[in-house]
């Protein structure tokens, strides 16, 4: 995930249990449906074998679609899995660096702090995220606002994150989204769901 792209785009987040498979079929139909940037495999508790597996599924779907796939939490297992970055907490960046290198992607989520997220970039973080979105409001809103105008590393915000709300920060200066319950849970399924997102933020 990098900077200049021409508006915002999507991070998918995967639901924390699903059978890597039959997940991989409707990840590869649900990126066709919209400009994806990313997906991140977040399946906490998982065991090794389990997220093997999962990421083999997926890296197979992410690599023909060209979308970078980022691990949650573990730039050894992420290296490892042949994974694109890691998705780590804001003071485990220069580590998580350190283990990838420099041709890897490193997130760093910062929660609603702008220290952290500033720390994360000096530290060389690839992106910061902000959330939940659920807790922020119009503080958060203008906290997004004020990193896009004065800062170069481009910021996720995540956490709730759904076609509603989705405008709101995009307007605000979000250079991705990232989503996940508000995709997969949609009962019209998750294909029809991020258009229609997507197609919130380009205004309608």
């Amino acid at each position: 995930m990098t900077a200049g792209a021409p508006a915002c785009r999507i991070c998918l987040v995967t639901p924390p249990v699903f059978v890597p498979a039959a997940f991989a079929r409707l990840l590869e139909r649900t990126i066709g449906a919209a400009d994806v940037a990313a997906v991140r495999l977040r399946m906490p508790g998982a065991a090794t074998a389990e997220r093997a597996a999962a990421a083999a599924a997926l890296r197979a779907v992410t690599n023909r679609a060209d979308v970078a796939l980022l691990l949650d939490g573990d730039p050894a297992s992420a290296q490892q899995l042949g994974c694109d970055g890691v998705h780590v907490p804001a003071d485990h960046v220069a580590a998580a660096r350190q283990i990838l290198g420099a041709g890897a992607s490193v997130g760093a989520a910062c929660g609603w702090s702008r220290d952290a997220a500033m720390r994360a970039a000096e530290a060389g973080a690839d992106y910061v995220a902000f959330g939940p979105a659920t807790e922020a409001g119009d503080t958060g809103r203008q906290a997004i606002a004020d990193w896009a105008l004065t800062m170069v590393v481009p910021c996720v915000v995540a956490g709730g994150i759904d076609a509603a709300s989705a405008p709101g920060w995009a307007a605000a200066g979000a250079d991705f989204l990232a989503v996940g319950r508000a995709v997969w849970q949609d009962p019209a399924g998750p294909e029809a769901a991020l258009r229609d997102l997507v197609r919130g933020l380009r205004g309608g």
